[in-house]
Order: structure tokens, then C-alpha cells, then sequence
């Protein structure tokens, strides 16, 4: 359990409408001297705590004024019970218990030590099947209200403290989060492009002249189709000058030309794994190739439909997916390998990086991408959700850029997309991080605020560096530990510029 501790000690005499206010004791004289207050900010996995309380002196009431806020969502505690103990070494207990007050999230215990010396102080909430406890370690009895008041350091007031109340920050959203010493992972700035993968979309053209007959429910755009649904059928009709030695020297040819396709795509994947060729003369060769494939298709099927007699050529979808483009009206007379049906399947995608010329060596090995997704950073890594396709080999001489291909559909990004993102490059450093929204720019400089204590903030001055997914590294006056405001910094900061509007203190 992380814990971090911030004690401000006042050893000013408190006036007594302060402490009226502030830490009303259960005693109604007033003693010679008044001990000084304390507060105190800590925090564990579940609660924040921050309390007041006048020093402690054996045989008096103390009242502890306790703000307990939930960490996950920085709401005030409004349901529970708090205990305060004072745990001797000999094995004796003196203890307080209160539940929630009229306001929510402040607990008002008292508890009367019953010796001096120094005894452990703990803080124990119960609330809704939920236990937090804040071991705040040995605490000090004084003999005499006196002695605590000789014993507290002198008050020292900090000018760049800003107020702002545990009230404010339950009305309002607000979150803190502490800085950390973590590995990030480096990155470099990119566009990403969703594209459909070479098999995941095609075109279905008609195979032959003539008119198109559907069904009471032909696909309309947006429908989604299945590979081998029959889509509908053509009416041929045989050209002028068209008999069968000529369909069947069509067929032969394509047959022919799908020959020599599928010999030029394995001699350029040979020459592709030797490194010897780029990625895209193999893909234009696979391309070459379907569209080859394509053609013989057409050619048979114009070729059976004049041996069967029969009028009616099938309309055949040839993957599965969705119906991007449509000309397909019933009735219409079409010619021969005119476009139909654009077929795609968002299922088979690639997300493909496009990395500036100037910052394409740090590209060499990527790792993964970084994308904000409906306003939510997303990492996608190499190997788990997204497979690497190509690495970049070269940059293309007239975009100047450098194309990194994985595969996935992770992000739910439709084909057709464009965003900005980063490339992880593979490689990491150790910094001290913060969430990118704790970082503010005013003026010019990059900002943080701190919470100092649980009602005390400062504003810090850093820069940043590496960010990888919601983190950001940055350097500056902030230590490993400190919290610094995510949700809220615009709260805080007004509170800094107009102090009146947000109070100087609570209501207890």
C-alpha cells in the first residue's frame, strides 16, 4: 500500500472564535494556553483522508474533523462509521467513534487520551461492506496543553499555497492522481489510415452483356452479403460478331493470363523474402492476379451460360462482407465486366501508419500504436492485438513517407478512416510520468497542480516528455508520490486567481 503523508503543524495561538469554528473541544473553560492544530493529508487504496485536530494532551477531548473522500471518483464518504484509536504499548486502547455528520464526507470523533507518552494513531472507516485504514504511525500525548503548545513548531505561511475546500471538490468533477517513476514507452507522431486488407474487398462485374434480373430483395448498399450468395442474374445477350470458337478463345486466353499471374506473384514473393523487391510490386502482382482470375470467371461463365441455352448468368458474391457501392437496378441493361457490386469486410482491415521521411529511422522496429478512440487512449501492441505486416522497407518517393502496416480491427475504426496517432518504436525509458490531462498550458508553460495537503494546492512549472498512452513523463519541482490534479485544474487555478469566491476554509 502506497502511502504519503503530509503533516502542516500551526503553532500560532488559535483565536477562540477559530477555534470554535474549526476544532471545538467538548471542555467549555478555556485553558492558559491553547495547543496548537494539526492537519493532516494520507491516503491508501481506497480513501483519501484528511483531518484537524488540536494536539493531543492526556485527560482532554479532542475532536478529530475528518474528511474521508473515495479515491476512485473523489466523492465525499457520505455513509459509515469512523473510528479513531490511540493504540498503547501496553496493549491499551483509547478510542472515538462518530458517524457521517450532517455534512457528507466529514466524520467529527472524540477521543480523551488516557496517559501520555507516544501511542500508534489509527483511522478506521466502515462503510457499505467496504474497510479503509490509515495507520498514521506513533503520535505524541503531551502531559499538559501547555507542553503542547511549547512543543509545536513555529507557523510559517506559504504564499503559494492555493485554497480550495474539501466542498468544493465533492460538488464538483474532480480527480487526483500521484506522479510515478515508470518505464514508457517511446513514440513517434503519425497518421494512421484504416484500409481494407488486399482479400478483404472486391468487385463483382458483370460477366456478360445484357439485363439485370433480381430477386424481391437484392442487396441494397450497407447490406451484408455471404460469399457464393447469388445476388441476382443477367439476361445475356450475345454481342454482334460473337459465337462460340470466340467465348471459347476468351476463356483460353484468360486462362492463360491467370497462368502467367500466379508465376509472377511467386517469382516476386521469392524475391519479396530475399528483401530484393518492396512490399507493394508484390501486392500489385496479387492484384494483377485477382483481377486475372476475375476475367477467366467471366469467360466461363459467359461460355456456360451459351452451352446451357439458358438466359440467366448468376450474379455470385465473391467474399463475404458488406455492400459498399451499388449500381444495381432491375432492368438495366449492363455491358460485359461493367461494375456492379463493391463488396467489402470490415473484418479484414489494416491499419497502416504513415511516418514523416524525417522521422522514419526511428521506425525500424515498431511495437504497436497509440490511437485515441471516442476521446479514450488506445494501445494496440505488435503480437497481441495487432499483427505486424510490413515494417516499412522503403519510403515512397513521392508521398515521402514511410508505410508501417499492421493488422486488426481492435479499435472497432471503420475502412476509410484517418486519424492522427503514434507509432511505438520498441523502444522504452524510465521518467517520472503523470496523466497527459494533468498537464495544463498557461501562458506558454506547461503546468501542474499539486495537492500539497488535502485542501492546500501549488502550482508547479514542467515540461514534458515522452508520452505513451495516457501518461506523459515530465520533469520540473514535482517528486515521485506528490498528487497531482487530472480532473479539476481549471477549478483550482480559478480559486488561485479569485481566492474570495472559493472560501478560505469549510464548514465543520
Amino acid at each position: 500500500m502506497k502511502r504519503a503523508l503530509l503533516i502542516a503543524l500551526s503553532t500560532a495561538m488559535l483565536p477562540t472564535l477559530a477555534l470554535t469554528a474549526c476544532s471545538e473541544e467538548a471542555e467549555v473553560a478555556p485553558a492558559p494556553a491553547r495547543s496548537a492544530a494539526v492537519t493532516v493529508t494520507h491516503y491508501n487504496d481506497l480513501t483519501e483522508l484528511f483531518v484537524e485536530h488540536r494536539l493531543l494532551v492526556v485527560g482532554k477531548d479532542r475532536r478529530f474533523d475528518a474528511h474521508l473522500s473515495w479515491l476512485a471518483d473523489y466523492r465525499a464518504v457520505n455513509a459509515g462509521t469512523l473510528t479513531v484509536e490511540l493504540r498503547w504499548p501496553d496493549g491499551t486502547v483509547d478510542k472515538g467513534q462518530k458517524g457521517v455528520s450532517d455534512t457528507p464526507g466529514i466524520f467529527r470523533p472524540l477521543l480523551k487520551p488516557s496517559k501520555a507518552g507516544q501511542a500508534q494513531l489509527v483511522y478506521t472507516l466502515s462503510s457499505g461492506g467496504r474497510v479503509s485504514i490509515h495507520d498514521m504511525g506513533p503520535v505524541q500525548v503531551y502531559a499538559s496543553t501547555e507542553a503542547a503548545a511549547k512543543a509545536a513548531p513555529p507557523h510559517e505561511e506559504n504564499p503559494n499555497r492555493i485554497a480550495f475546500s474539501k466542498e468544493v471538490q465533492w460538488k464538483i468533477p474532480f480527480l487526483t492522481a500521484p506522479a510515478a517513476e515508470t518505464e514508457l514507452a517511446s513514440s513517434i507522431p503519425v497518421t494512421v489510415e484504416v484500409r481494407f486488407a488486399p482479400d478483404g474487398q472486391a468487385v463483382l462485374a458483370a460477366p456478360v452483356a445484357g439485363i439485370v434480373q433480381t430477386g424481391a430483395n437484392f442487396p441494397g448498399i450497407g447490406a451484408r452479403v455471404q460469399r457464393g450468395q447469388v445476388i441476382g442474374t443477367i439476361s445475356a445477350q450475345l454481342g454482334e460478331g460473337v459465337d462460340v470458337a470466340t467465348l471459347n478463345q476468351d476463356t483460353n486466353d484468360a486462362r492463360i493470363a491467370v497462368s502467367a499471374a500466379e508465376r509472377e506473384v511467386a517469382r516476386l514473393r521469392g524475391l519479396y523474402r530475399q528483401e530484393a523487391v518492396p512490399l507493394r510490386r508484390v501486392q500489385d502482382a496479387e492484384t494483377d492476379l485477382a483481377m486475372a482470375r476475375s476475367r477467366l470467371s467471366s469467360a466461363q461463365q459467359r461460355r456456360n451460360a451459351l452451352a446451357g441455352g439458358g438466359p440467366g448468368v448468376p450474379l455470385i458474391a465473391p467474399i463475404s462482407g458488406q455492400v459498399l457501392t451499388s449500381t444495381l437496378v432491375r432492368g438495366a441493361s449492363v455491358g460485359a465486366g461493367q461494375e456492379i457490386l463493391r463488396i467489402g469486410n470490415p473484418a479484414q482491415s489494416w491499419l497502416v501508419a504513415l511516418v514523416p521521411q524525417t522521422l522514419a529511422a526511428q521506425a525500424r522496429a515498431p511495437s504497436g500504436l497509440e490511437m485515441m478512440v471516442d476521446g479514450k487512449p488506445v494501445v494496440l501492441t505488435a503480437g497481441k492485438e495487432l499483427s505486424l505486416i510490413s515494417g516499412g522497407q522503403f519510403i515512397d518517393p513521392l508521398t515521402k513517407v514511410l508505410e508501417v502496416i499492421f493488422a486488426g480491427t481492435a479499435t472497432g475504426l471503420s475502412p476509410g478512416a484517418r486519424l492522427p496517432a503514434r507509432l511505438l518504436t520498441g523502444a522504452t525509458q524510465r521518467a517520472l510520468a503523470v496523466p497527459y490531462d494533468a498537464v495544463i498550458n498557461e501562458g506558454g508553460q506547461d503546468v501542474v497542480y499539486v495537492q500539497v495537503e488535502g485542501e492546500a494546492f501549488e502550482r508547479r512549472i514542467v515540461a514534458t516528455g515522452t508520452r505513451s498512452g495516457a501518461l506523459v513523463a515530465i520533469t520540473g519541482d514535482v517528486k515521485p508520490g506528490e498528487r497531482v490534479v487530472v480532473v479539476g485544474s481549471a477549478a483550482v487555478r480559478a480559486a488561485a486567481a479569485t481566492p474570495d469566491a472559493f472560501g478560505h476554509g469549510h464548514a465543520h
